[in-house]
């Protein structure tokens, strides 16, 4: 224990030195200044120990003395305090930011979508917002069963969903669905007619009758099989007609575009500046931030205080990363990269497939123009009702 309060008040070790150090001594006892484990070196030399805040009153009574003070070594003190003190700041920090972890993750500040990948985030999110969700909510007063009844009822293309919170991050699992089958009636007279221009290549009818043959070239709304059925003996009988019709077919696609489209690094190095997320507010450390910088692409790197899978936090930083360019001539790789994509915009909007596609490129009045030209394969048959 002594050990301790030496190294918490600080011992400094001292050699007194003079003709008459037992006056010193004597001096101490008078003045109640404690002195540690005094010992004789000669008769004219003396050691002891005394606190470091009582070391001005040793100084000033070796002085009156006629004593000479020399300082041997020196343990703990202020030093040591100094040294406590900054760890119990780092403790404390340290339990600030624990006790600030700890509050935060009450709070939800990352929601994620699981499942449901036919309707779009946005709608998603926002209905999650109208049900109680959203980022910075509360989540402990939230209920589970009253988020989904409010969640069904909002987004009728939904069939289950569940909500799981861990660590400031509400994982969204979401089942869509199904969509109902049409249901064909018995009774519905309607005629298959087509839906585009094409030059049949084979049919398959289930029920009606075919008004035309493989080879046959159509226009858009064309009788292709008839649901009226002629009788012999009796009158005409109306039914579903139901079949594929498959034909070739001709789309010609085009996307004009400006003339200096590609771009190049400019002599300028990239640039960057900071700013500061904290919740749904943003600090910039620069000026003009909602300004549009020319010539430059904007690359934005957002980087979360947290531990992913572990926790978030409602602070991030965020880099944004100028870099100049300059423009230059349209080149063939990006034609074809344009090409690529109306090729598969136009996969996605026949029921069929591509036989032969085509690409140009052309420079008109400053724009430069791609076309795309292809043959496809697809049914054209198209469920009209026959009106009595």
């Amino acid at each position: 224990m002594a050990r301790v309060e030496e190294k918490l008040r600080g011992l400094v070790r001292a050699e007194i030195s003079g003709p008459e150090p037992e006056k010193l001594l004597n001096a101490c006892l008078a003045e109640n200044l404690p002195l540690i484990r005094p010992e004789g070196v000669d008769r004219w030399t003396l050691r002891l120990g005394v606190y470091e805040g009582d070391l001005s009153r040793l100084e000033r009574l070796a002085e009156s003395c006629g004593c000479e003070l020399r300082i041997l070594s020196r343990f703990g003190g202020s030093r040591t305090r100094k040294l406590l003190y900054r760890r119990l700041g780092l403790l404390l920090t340290a339990a600030l930011l624990l006790a600030l972890l700890c509050v935060s993750s009450l709070f939800v500040w990352e929601i994620r979508l699981v499942g449901a990948d036919a309707i779009s985030r946005g709608e998603l999110l926002r209905a999650l917002e109208d049900s109680g969700l959203r980022s910075g909510c509360f989540w402990p007063t939230l209920d589970a069963d009253t988020l989904r009844d409010r969640m069904l009822l909002r987004e009728p293309r939904l069939a289950w969903l569940a909500v799981n919170i861990r660590g400031s991050v509400a994982e969204v699992r979401l089942l869509q669905r199904a969509e109902k089958p049409e249901l064909v009636s018995d009774e519905r007279a309607a005629d298959l007619r087509a839906a585009r221009a094409g030059l049949v290549r084979r049919i398959s009818a289930r029920s009606g009758q075919v008004t035309v043959q493989p080879g046959q070239a159509v226009n858009a709304g064309e009788l292709l099989v008839s649901g009226t059925l002629d009788s012999i003996t009796a009158a005409p009988r109306r039914v579903q007609a139901q079949g594929e019709v498959w034909a070739d077919t001709w789309y010609e696609l085009t996307a004009i575009c400006p003339l200096p489209q590609g771009k190049e690094s400019g002599s300028a190095g990239p640039r960057e500046r900071f700013a500061l997320k904290f919740g749904g507010k943003r600090i910039n450390f620069y000026q003009n931030g909602g300004k549009t910088i020319d010539g430059c692409d904007k690359i934005v790197h957002e980087y979360n205080l947290g531990i992913e899978g572990l926790f978030r936090l409602p602070l991030s930083v965020v880099r944004e990363e100028l870099r100049p360019y300059r423009t230059a001539e349209f080149s063939r790789d990006e034609a074809e990269e344009i090409g690529q994509r109306l090729l598969a915009s136009l996969a996605e909007h026949i029921e069929g497939e591509i036989v032969f596609s085509g690409l140009s490129t052309a420079q008109v009045d400053g724009m430069t123009v791609v076309t795309l030209r292809a043959q496809c394969r697809e049914n054209i048959a198209q469920t009209v009702d026959i009106i009595p």
